[in-house]
Order: structure tokens, then sequence, then C-alpha cells
């Protein structure tokens, strides 16, 4: 079947999930990327014999280490009134190019324009646990909004999420296949807002404890396989990754970004990790590296328990191959349904010809 994925431009956990999916799916079926220009070299590279479609995309603007409201909804208005002629320009394209599914995660521009097309569409994401959360404040309600704008046309929808998850995390193969074991060294993925904060703060600790990312020099999955721990921004899939390889995280999360605090809050409820705002790394980071041994502790318990309710409500086990198993019966049931479809619209033609 050829099959569309559409990615989310706002963050790295969109594209890592749809990577790791559409490295097994993409062996059955045709696959065309529907994607931000700044992700389409990537893309290319990694899939070179795959179409790439370029789409425009929702940002978010920051003040410092928040979330500047007013900015990013004046920057987004002139694309939110574009939208609709989008959407139908995508409808056709989507259907010149025989595209029977598409599988989105959280990008809502080619999930509208498959409606319109009559294309059924998948949406497996993780921005869109907000919608499951118990929160009436107005930054939980405003979360929701945004999530029910962002998946709106989908079929069915998969949550990916260690707390209360369809499935948990999502990898891809890189790290899938990488040895894992106990270093004494910790990962630091930053953001390059975050480095004049946080290098004085790495530097008292001891900067020998620390391999800090990017680094063109190194392998970030090879680091992360062999560490004792993860620091990183509070997305999901950096702290996925982590327990996915029985690694505990510390995250920061941007203030006023809801689905960050939602994660780092439920990190810290799952005894997995910790963390803390920019402005409580000074005491927040050392304390985690003090109780490291505790974190593991949990995560492992967790992952020797055979009993569902041991579990509870987190899932830090790498589910990629279940989440796959999920997408091949979704797409099986398109198949099955065009199938139908093509039967009842030939029918009346058939018996005409039948004397």
């Amino acid at each position: 079947m050829k099959i569309t994925i559409a990615i989310n431009g706002e963050g790295r956990g969109h594209f890592s999930r749809a990577r790791a999916i559409a490295e097994i799916v993409g062996k059955s079926h045709d696959i065309t990327f529907r994607a931000p220009g700044h992700l389409a070299d990537e893309l290319s590279e990694l899939f070179p014999d795959n179409d790439i479609r370029r789409i425009p995309y929702f940002s978010f603007a920051q003040r410092g280490f928040r979330i500047d409201y007013r900015k990013t909804i004046s920057s987004n208005a002139r694309l939110f009134l574009e939208a609709p002629a989008i959407h139908r320009k995508l409808a056709d394209e989507l259907l010149s190019e025989g595209c029977g599914m598409v599988l989105s995660d959280f990008e809502p521009f080619t999930s509208r324009a498959a409606r319109i097309a009559g294309i059924p569409v998948l949406q497996l994401n993780h921005p869109g646990i907000v919608s499951r959360t118990a929160d009436l404040s107005p930054a939980g309600l405003a979360a929701k909004i945004v999530a029910i704008y962002m998946m709106a046309g989908a079929k069915k929808t998969i949550i990916c999420s260690f707390f209360d998850g369809d499935v948990g995390p999502i990898i891809r193969r890189s790290l899938r296949d990488r040895k894992v074991a106990r270093g004494d060294y910790f990962v630091v993925y930053q953001k390059s807002l975050y480095r004049e904060m946080l290098a004085p703060v790495l530097g008292r600790i001891g900067e020998g404890m620390f391999r800090v990312f990017p680094d063109s020099r190194e392998c970030y999955e090879d680091a992360l396989a062999g560490c004792a721990g993860l620091v990183a921004p509070a997305g999901h899939q950096s702290i996925s990754e982590a327990l996915a390889l029985g690694k505990p995280a510390f995250v920061i999360p941007v203030k006023g970004q809801y689905e960050q605090e939602l994660n780092a809050r439920r990190l810290r409820e799952s005894g997995f990790g910790d963390y803390a705002y920019i402005d409580g790394l000074e005491s927040g980071l050392p304390r985690f590296i003090s109780d490291i041994t505790r974190f593991e502790t949990a995560i492992a318990k967790w992952k020797d328990a055979d009993d569902g309710k041991a579990k509870g409500r987190w899932l830090c086990r790498d589910d990629t191959l279940r989440a796959v198993e999920i997408v091949e019966r979704f797409i099986a049931s398109c198949e099955w349904d065009r199938g139908r479809r093509m039967d009842a619209l030939s029918a009346p033609l058939l018996a005409s010809l039948v004397p």
C-alpha cells in the first residue's frame, strides 16, 4: 500500500517515532514522507529511496526559558488562516499519488487533507496524552484544545507514552541495536539556549562525569547505551529512549510548555527519574546524581515484574514492535475496506455484463 507518514516539526520526538516506524513498515509498503523543511534533508539521508514532500508547521515561540504565548499566537495566525487552502491542495496531492492511508504524528495539515480525500488516518503520537489528563486548569484546558485540533480527522488514535499510554517507548533501530552497559558518566543533551546555564553547574559537579551532546565527534547512541543516566530537556522521546535502555532521566522542562511539564511530573511520580526548572539545576541535578541507584532500582523492578498490576500505569519497555503491529493491523483494515468499496462499486457494472 502507498502510505504517507506526516511529521510535526516542533521537537525531535515526532521525527524519531516516525523514523522508527518507517524503518520497519517501509520494508513492505511504499512510503512518502510529509515533513517541514528543516527535517527534509535528514529524512532524505535516512530514506534515500522515498519521496519527501515539504509542509508547513505550527511552532512555539520562546522567550528565555518560558513559552511566549502572545508571540506564538501571532506568529502562527497567518498559517492558521491559510490552512483550508493548504488542506485542499494536500488532498489533491494525496489522491493523485494514490495514497491509501496516512500515519500522522501530531501533524494537522495532512490529517485534515486526508479526511477531505476520504483517506483513513492513524494518529500515533505522544502529545495527545494531555487529552487523558484530568486537569481543568487554564493551561490544561488550553493544551487539550490544541491536542484536539492537531489530531482531528483520525480514524484511530494511538498514544505513545511512558505513562498512561496505549504503547510505551518507540525507539529507532540505531538505539535498539546497541549493547547496553552501566558506565560511570552521564549523557547531557542540551539545547543551545541552555548551554550558558548548564555549563557552570556541570563544572561544579565535575566535568569529567558528563558527555555533552550534540557533539559531532561522538556517537550519541553509544554514549546513551553505556551511561549511568540522561540529563535532557523534558521532551517525551528523550525520556522514553533512556527508560527503554534502563537509564534514569533528569529533565529540564520549559515553563509554560504544558506537555513538557506533565512529562516531568510523571517522571518524578514513576520513580524513574526527576526534574528541575532551569533555575533549580544547582540543587536538583546533584540530588539526582546522588540518588541514581534508587532510580535504577525502580526501573529494574518494573521491568522484572510479570504482573500487569505490579507494572501499573508506567510503560518503560521498548514497545516499537508492538506499535508496528498495531500500524500493520490498521493498514490491513484499510486494504480490506478499500477492497470492499471497490467490490461495491464494481458490482452493478459486473451485473449488467452478465447475461
